[in-house]
């Protein structure tokens, strides 16, 4: 476990970029399939998985970025606390991030506060603490 535990902090930044290039690349085709046959809970927890964290490339953090918000666009209002229910309390705080930096953006920000809404009532006023407190974050570039 220690032998693991250097190798990763050795891990340059280029490795890790690439890295989760592979990551992001695998969620979006998964999410689009997801997507496809209206499995929105399946698609939500699959474009949470492996987010950005620790690069400073804006593009991969974009991109992931908006695969979180056409999933959160493809789901009806009266399916959003189903979708939710579903996630993890991990998953639930990097949810929170991603609606925050969807609200950033000015862009569905009627869609991102409907989230917010729900999201809250799950996670509570700590993912919220969570989220803005956090160093390594999707919000974040380094």
């Amino acid at each position: 476990f220690f032998l693991f535990v250097a190798k990763m902090d050795g891990i340059s930044e280029a490795d890790l970029l690439k890295i989760h290039q592979m990551a992001l690349e695998e969620r979006e085709n998964t999410v689009s399939g997801l997507l496809n046959q209206q499995k929105l809970p399946e698609a939500l927890a699959e474009s949470l998985r492996k987010p950005p964290t620790g690069i400073s490339d804006d593009d991969v953090k974009n991109r992931s970025a908006d695969l979180v918000g056409e999933v959160l666009l493809a789901v009806k209002d009266a399916d959003i606390k189903k979708c939710i229910d579903g996630l993890s309390p991990d998953q639930v705080d990097t949810l929170m991030k991603y609606i925050y930096r969807g609200l950033a953006t000015y862009n569905n920000s009627n869609t991102y506060l409907k989230w917010h809404e729900q999201v809250r009532a799950k996670g509570g006023l700590g993912c919220i603490i969570r989220c803005l407190a956090e160093r390594r974050s999707v919000l974040d570039t380094y």
